[in-house]
């Protein structure tokens, strides 16, 4: 049954979103930017034609450049029980606004506030059932931080696992050179956080991606630009405190699901006669798959060949072996457990 479950959950409405009526969207208010900018918020999405007798929920997390459009992942995660919600974070996706760095922030610190709200209404709606959270690449360093905020607070139930979709654990530089980059990200994030790092850019990832191109997916490029969004100075320092947080060890109590390439294609990316690009051509995999038990001891390290840097956007084929290795994963997590109740037969 596939019956939309009410919200129950105190706060703004639900209204119509951009990828169709299968889905409904809300604002979370966060008030005043702490970094100066104005009025912000960020945006919960919701899978309306997520079972109403889900044995759990997945909250998906979006990464840099980035925002929800994946209603594939999501009618998948509904063959399996799950229902799925999708958080745009502050300046990200949906909840950019003119006026706004897009995101941008100075302290990871910050998304406490909407994945926090995000959670409170997830329980709200769906009370009793355990959480799955999901995150990709920038997201999928926020989000454990996040988590590890709310085990030392003594709040992490009813969070039950975390699934890495190419998390961004490092700065994938040589050490020495890593050393550089820190002194020098150091100084600016501080003096001119808003400086934009004059890095090259390459569209040949969301070229490889979209329907449009030579991927298969159709996205809005207004708000994932083939170009990306650019780097911050003060940005990129909040990341790499982050980083070094992370690798200092989360030790989260819950199991965790790393999906990532098998292989990455960062020193060609921009050679569009040799570059792979089935491959991670934004990550180098060495580095979660070097990390990724900082998070957790309980780990599933899961390298697919010929996905892409979210894997949930490669090629058919590739994709069908990643839903393999997330459904095995949730089968195993959620074991025997039975759906929840149907309000609607109560």
């Amino acid at each position: 049954m596939t019956t939309p479950v009410p919200s129950t959950a105190p706060g703004t409405p639900w209204t119509a979103d951009l990828l169709g009526p299968s889905y409904r969207r809300r604002e979370l208010p966060l008030g005043d930017d702490p970094d100066g900018e104005g009025p912000i918020s960020a945006t919960l999405v919701r899978h309306e034609d997520a079972p109403a007798d889900a044995r759990a929920v997945l909250l998906y997390v979006h990464g840099l450049t980035d925002y929800f459009f994946h209603a594939h992942l999501a009618e998948f995660l509904a063959g399996h029980g799950v229902a799925t919600y999708a958080l745009d974070l502050r300046k990200c996706g949906r909840s950019r606004r003119d006026g706004l760095t897009p995101h941008f922030t100075t302290d990871l610190r910050c998304y406490d506030d909407e994945l926090d709200q995000a959670l409170a209404v997830i329980v709200a709606e769906r009370p009793g059932l355990p959480v799955l959270v999901a995150a990709h690449s920038t997201g999928g360093l926020v989000v454990p931080l996040w988590l590890a905020r709310r085990r030392d607070r003594g709040e992490l139930d009813p969070v039950a696992g975390l699934v890495l979709n190419a998390p961004w654990f490092q700065l994938d530089a040589p050490d020495r050179a890593r050393g550089v980059l820190d002194r020098v990200i150091r100084v600016l994030g501080t003096q001119r956080p808003y400086y934009r790092l004059p890095l090259r850019t390459s569209d040949l990832y969301g070229r490889s991606t979209h329907a449009d191109h030579d991927g298969d997916f159709a996205f809005d490029t207004t708000l994932k630009p083939f170009g990306g969004v650019g780097v911050r100075a003060g940005w990129l320092l909040a990341i790499r405190r982050g980083q070094r947080r992370l690798q200092q060890g989360l030790d989260l109590p819950m199991p965790v699901l790393l999906l990532r390439s098998s292989a990455s294609s960062l020193g060609a990316r921009r050679r569009e006669d040799v570059v792979d690009v089935h491959t991670d051509l934004i990550l180098d995999v060495r580095s979660m798959e070097r990390y990724v038990d900082r998070v957790s001891r309980d780990v599933t390290d899961r390298p697919v060949p010929g996905a892409r840097h979210d894997v949930f956007l490669s090629r058919p084929d590739v994709l069908e072996t990643v839903f393999g290795h997330l459904g095995d994963w949730l089968d195993l997590v959620l074991g025997s457990r039975t759906p929840a109740p149907d309000p609607q037969e109560s």
